[in-house]
């Protein structure tokens, strides 16, 4: 197709919702007005581990499919001076430490570890690039490390504006895991000032899942509401910095064994329990049901917010003072 267009959320809630109804591949094109071969591709790509085929972490998949390449990658000018020294024997260390004399007019800085990861990296391993270095292992030894903190590019609580801290801006959000039978998780977002709770379904815990469901998640929000998000230091997190790259989201973590440093999301997970124990097991737990889970929290008035409902408070955030009448 020669205006072909990628997927938007939009269409992969509706290839959800018919595959999920029991259309076949070419009736879904047909629907959406795709190609067959677009849509049998999404169904490949993106479906999860079990096969079944849903819109939030196929739209986060697709997300982090997209990121950005390597800064070699895409500066041609650094990679031939890093490739030619490289070739004369100089080691990654001696490559960036000269680099930051800032005697080389017009290249820009690379670290030690962003040299050694494009020399291993699956982009290069034609190239056996390894072969040049100083032990030329074809693959990376253990890398000591100066602490057990896998997340890198962090930024402390600390640092969160005052806004942010004392809710007076909307758009901030906290961000957890909710553990349930067999370790499968559902990510939790809350709205620090409207209290306003966003759910998904993982299939794991991994770095990559989560921060692909955590992409489609705040995608999906206005730009004007994807202030901040405030992370504990689980590993699950490791891959913050997309958001931040993205989507432009700046992305906070807490001190270690400081959950209290988010205590609206802490507290919005105690709520949760109430429908989803540990001991549930999520397989037995349909999306819809996990969506009428947040609708119930967003339609609960709270005190904190003058007895208003969470959706009723980001309503007016978004200028639009709407009331609703449960009777």
């Amino acid at each position: 197709m020669s205006n072909y267009t990628h997927l938007t959320p939009s269409e992969r809630d509706q290839i959800a919702a018919l595959k999920g109804a029991g259309l076949s591949i070419r009736a879904i094109a047909a629907r959406l007005r795709r190609a067959g071969s677009t849509i049998s591709r999404e169904l490949k790509r993106n479906a999860l581990e079990s096969g079944a085929y849903r819109p939030v972490p196929a739209e986060g998949a697709y997300l982090l499919r997209r990121q950005r390449p390597a800064r070699l990658e895409q500066d041609a000018q650094l990679r031939g001076y890093v490739l030619a020294r490289l070739l004369e024997g100089w080691t990654p260390e001696q490559i960036s430490g000269r680099l930051g004399k800032g005697i080389e007019i017009g290249l820009n800085l690379i670290s030690t570890e962003a040299i050694y990861a494009w020399v291993y990296s699956k982009a290069r391993k034609a190239d056996a690039l390894w072969r040049y270095l100083t032990r030329g292992r074809p693959r990376r030894g253990r890398r000591k490390r100066p602490s057990k903190d896998r997340i890198a590019e962090k930024v402390h609580i600390s640092e969160r504006t005052q806004a942010a801290d004392q809710r007076e801006e909307v758009g901030h959000w906290e961000a957890d895991l909710v553990i349930c039978k067999r370790s499968r998780p559902v990510l939790v977002l809350h709205e620090r000032k409207t209290r306003l709770t966003l759910i998904s379904r993982l299939m794991g815990k991994t770095a990559a899942e989560t921060v692909s469901a955590l992409m489609a998640m705040v995608k999906r929000l206005a730009p004007a509401l994807r202030g901040s998000i405030t992370f504990d230091n689980g590993g699950e997190f490791a891959r913050h910095a997309l958001l931040r790259d993205m989507l432009s989201a700046t992305t906070y973590f807490c001190d270690a064994y400081a959950s209290w440093q988010k205590g609206g999301v802490e507290n919005t997970n105690g709520r949760i329990r109430r429908w989803l124990p540990r001991s549930i097991d999520l397989d037995l737990v349909s999306d819809e049901d996990i969506q009428e889970i947040a609708m119930a929290l967003n339609s609960t008035p709270r005190k904190c917010l003058g007895f208003k409902t969470p959706i009723e408070a980001m309503l007016a955030e978004l200028g639009n003072d709407v009331q609703i009448r449960f009777a």
